[in-house]
């Protein structure tokens, strides 16, 4: 399984559209891998997860055939992770040989109200499905199974378990302390890889009610840990950063590795 973590910031991306900080100026100044556009994931060529504002860009910086894509699955419907209205442009006279057509989607119930108000072409090439938590959807050679994500009190938002025949990820974007419902059904899995959302960084301390920092993702990490949910080579990437929490990649670097975790930029490809 190929996952490339295409975008890795917070809604405002980084440096903020509008920001003046310190942190964005020195983000600006940095470059590299300091500049962090909005969340999603691409998993080997037909999978992906989210479709943010930023998705042109995505296609343009990592070459990315989109005329590809099969499945997409989304996590809630912030403008950070849906731009509905670039889906439109999934109908002929704007996309030609579409090689899956129609792009499968998976997603919660206001995220698929959202896509049929702005995509009203019957002609657009998608297939759209109300995504249950805990009920696994078999994508080709990959299972995706939802999980109630702790984010918003307006929607149920959704993470996603990721399995292929030899390989278990969590991806954990937007969501806070996972519930008891959840956490046993987490501990009934045994991950090689866990990508979770840390919008806060180091900030600390931090109440994980929607976003989580890296207290957070360390009790996580471990709660699994203890349950035998991990296995013993199984890394963790953190992602979804707000430049809010003042640390630059290679500053909020130097403190995740002090607990064995990685730090995701835009780009980077995982391999598991």
């Amino acid at each position: 399984m190929k996952i490339q973590i295409l975008g890795t910031a917070a809604a405002e991306a980084w440096p903020g559209i509008f920001c003046g900080c310190d942190t964005c100026k020195r983000a600006r100044a940095a470059g590299g891998k300091n500049l962090r556009s909005r969340s999603s994931i691409q998993i080997d060529d037909i999978y992906k997860i989210d479709f943010p504002p930023d998705t042109y860009h995505h296609i343009v910086q990592y070459g990315l055939d989109l005329s590809r894509l099969k499945y997409l699955f989304f996590t809630h419907s912030h403008g950070d992770h849906l731009a509905p209205q670039e889906l439109d442009y999934a109908r002929p006279v704007f996309a030609h040989n579409m090689q899956n057509a129609p792009i499968r989607i998976y997603a919660n119930s206001k995220v698929v109200r959202a896509i049929k108000n702005t995509c009203t072409s019957k002609e657009a090439l998608l297939e759209l499905h109300v995504a249950e938590p805990f009920i696994p959807i078999k994508a080709d050679n990959l299972t995706f199974t939802p999980i109630i994500a702790e984010h918003s009190k307006t929607e149920l938002c959704l993470n996603y378990i990721i399995q292929s025949d030899t390989a278990t990820v969590l991806y954990a974007s937007d969501t806070g302390k996972y519930g008891r419902e959840t956490m046993s059904f987490l501990h009934n899995h045994k991950f090689d890889a866990l990508i979770v959302e840390c919008t806060f960084g180091a900030i600390s301390p931090h109440r994980a009610e929607s976003h989580m920092n890296l207290d957070a993702v360390v009790d996580l990490r471990d709660n699994l840990s203890r349950s035998g949910s991990l296995k013993p080579s199984a890394r963790t990437i953190i992602t979804h950063f707000s430049h809010n929490m003042g640390l630059l990649h290679d500053e909020l670097e130097q403190l995740a590795e002090k607990h064995g975790i990685g730090v995701a930029y835009d780009g980077i490809v995982i391999e598991v």
